[in-house]
């Protein structure tokens, strides 16, 4: 019996905390206009803006945990939306999207970029180069703090711990 009512409870446990995290969905992080992946680097090349790619998974609680408590919050949504474009792609979707010609599916191209945990925040420039990602899930304040820190572009002329120095942080 105890052979049994172990993998059940197990099994019990996983489902409810399933569902009790809303959902990680592109719709569910607040009023962010998230788009996919070839359509956001499109966007940022003719608004010559910095994308934020939030990799995710549907079971990942970190990643529900960052929709709801960072990409939810007001001042974030709204610093975002004045100065990135932003994208959700989920790290394990066969979802396919077309970049200069290429096409691949958002589970390559989350492995394209090295991504092997979740959440995980990958920041492009306006070309759709590398700036840095930024692993796991970070809190509102700090979180503001990079976005800040990557659109004015302060990386180029300040290392991260100076930088969170003259904030006094």
């Amino acid at each position: 019996m105890t052979r049994v009512l172990i993998p059940l409870l197990a099994v019990a446990a996983v489902a409810a905390t399933l569902l009790l995290w809303p959902s990680a969905t592109p719709a569910s992080a607040g009023d962010l206009d998230w788009l996919g992946y070839g359509e956001g680097v499109t966007r940022a090349a003719a608004e010559d803006k910095t994308i934020l790619v939030d990799v995710y998974t549907d079971w990942c609680g970190w990643c529900k945990k960052m929709d709801r408590d960072v990409y939810g919050d007001e001042t974030v949504q709204e610093y975002l939306g004045a100065h990135y474009v932003a994208v959700k792609l989920d790290a394990e979707s066969g979802t396919t999207h077309r970049v200069q010609g290429q096409e691949a599916t958002e589970r390559q191209i989350a492995k394209a970029y090295g991504i092997s945990g979740y959440p995980a925040t990958i920041f492009l420039n306006a070309k759709g180069e590398m700036i840095t990602i930024l692993s796991g899930y970070v809190d509102r304040d700090r979180f503001l703090l990079v976005l800040e820190y990557i659109h004015e572009r302060i990386y180029e002329t300040q290392g991260w711990e100076d930088f969170l120095s003259s904030r006094g942080k």
